[in-house]
């Protein structure tokens, strides 16, 4: 927490004064930097070196985003060959493990300011949904090998030439697989997994753009609170058993609001042939993907999944 908190507190005391009104008065102010370096600036440096101040950031935090009730922003329009929208089924928590004054953080564009999802995240998301899938279908071919699931990832990934000789490659030729979670199936899918994401020899044919909300306000923002009881277990690593005697320890993080529809976007890579195949194939893992495994922390307790 001390390196990001540090860029903003070692500025000269002036320049960061002015710096703080001008953002505090900018008409279209970045929530990402309100988040990260205003509401920080109100604290004393003696403060931010304790690193106390996490419910009292919480207040100034929820202030400020009730004060931004008429603020909004149109979020990018990004031209791609294939979009789709989907809401979020429950609440996001994205980027939680960026530090911050309320000890986790929270993914915001460094340039719009909004909350997003990378591109990479979608894109490895839509990669292990196919890994997965290629793993449940020949899992019985794997079953004499050691780590059978990373085996087969390096498989997938190898340069043409041992991709060639691998037995695997005759077997998943003429193989059918059905994707996990779905009906969706695809043949051959080992082609169809070098061909989207790439081998060690060629980049993937499919661009993953970044995904951001339809409409964003700063009221979709929405304090949530985490409140585990057994923190000494936890910190001390089981160094001793976890006890009803303990007191819980409330931790408030942000999150975007149940309901929030996102658009996503996939396109062919600028080099590679266009064939709406591939693209309907990368479409569908992630929704997949996107439905049943979700995107961001906690997604065991049913954050970050979505729903059309």
């Amino acid at each position: 927490m001390k390196s990001r908190l540090n860029s903003f507190s070692e500025l000269p005391a002036g320049f960061k004064r002015q710096l703080s009104e001008l953002l505090s008065k900018a008409k279209s102010p970045h929530i990402g930097l309100v988040f990260y370096k205003v509401l920080v600036s109100k604290f004393t440096e003696d403060e931010l070196e304790k690193g106390l101040k996490a419910e009292e950031f919480a207040r100034k935090l929820e202030s400020t985003l009730r004060e931004l009730e008429n603020y909004s922003l149109e979020t990018p329009k990004l031209p791609c060959k294939k979009s789709f929208e989907l809401k979020t089924a429950y609440r996001l928590a994205i980027g939680m493990g960026y530090p911050s004054l309320l000890e986790n953080g929270f993914l915001f564009h460094h340039t719009y300011g909004i909350p997003y999802i990378p591109g990479e995240t979608l894109k490895g998301l839509t990669r292990h949904v196919l890994l997965l899938s290629i793993y449940e279908g020949i899992k019985e071919k794997l079953a004499s090998t050691q780590e059978p699931l990373n085996y087969l990832d390096k498989y997938l990934s190898s340069k043409e030439e041992e991709f060639s000789k691998n037995s695997l490659t005759e077997t998943l030729d003429r193989t059918e697989i059905s994707i996990i979670l779905s009906d969706y199936k695809i043949r051959k899918p080992h082609r169809v997994f070098r061909r989207i994401f790439g081998t060690q020899e060629k980049r993937g044919e499919v661009i993953f753009l970044d995904a951001f909300p339809k409409k964003f306000n700063p009221q979709d923002l929405e304090l949530d609170i985490m409140n585990p009881h057994y923190a000494g277990y936890y910190t001390e690593k089981g160094k001793n058993p976890p006890g009803d005697w303990e007191s819980p320890v409330p931790i408030k993080f942000l999150t975007l609001k149940k309901g929030t529809t996102f658009i996503f976007c996939l396109d062919y890579e600028p080099l590679g042939e266009e064939e709406p195949e591939l693209l309907e194939h990368a479409y569908n893992l992630l929704r997949v993907g996107l439905e049943n495994l979700g995107v961001g922390g906690k997604k065991a307790k049913g954050y970050g999944w979505f729903e059309a």
